[in-house]
């Protein structure tokens, strides 16, 4: 089914790929299925890979282990929607969204001096 899947979309290989890299032994190719998004990868648009990374990154931060390292070393707990480094990321993921919803505009050559200067 696998090899049938990535015969119809060339992009479902890559995102199978990236997707194992993210989940390792963790994963399945069902799970796959569930996360990917074949229309808008075809389209250029990522944003299921995102949602899995931001997944598996809150979730890892939320383990047990992590929690009584954190204890360990004194600190309570984390405050992701106040956090300045949690905020500063996502105005990162932001930018480059929207550098690369501008690289398709037919445009793109005469915005991209403005964009850059923009996204500086």
């Amino acid at each position: 089914m696998e090899s049938r899947l990535f015969e119809l979309d060339p992009y479902a290989g890559i995102g199978y790929g990236l997707y194992n890299s993210i989940k390792k032994e963790e994963g399945s190719f069902e799970d796959f299925l569930l996360h990917y998004d074949s229309t808008k990868a075809n389209e250029g648009d990522n944003s299921w890979l995102t949602q899995l990374i931001a997944q598996d990154t809150l979730s890892t931060l939320s383990s047990p282990e992590v929690w009584e390292a954190m204890n360990t070393l004194g600190i309570g707990g984390l405050d992701f929607g106040s956090s300045s480094i949690f905020f500063d990321s996502q105005v990162f993921a932001l930018k480059m969204q929207r550098f690369e919803a501008f690289s398709q505009r037919d445009d793109y050559e005469e915005m991209e001096p403005l964009l850059k200067q923009l996204l500086s």
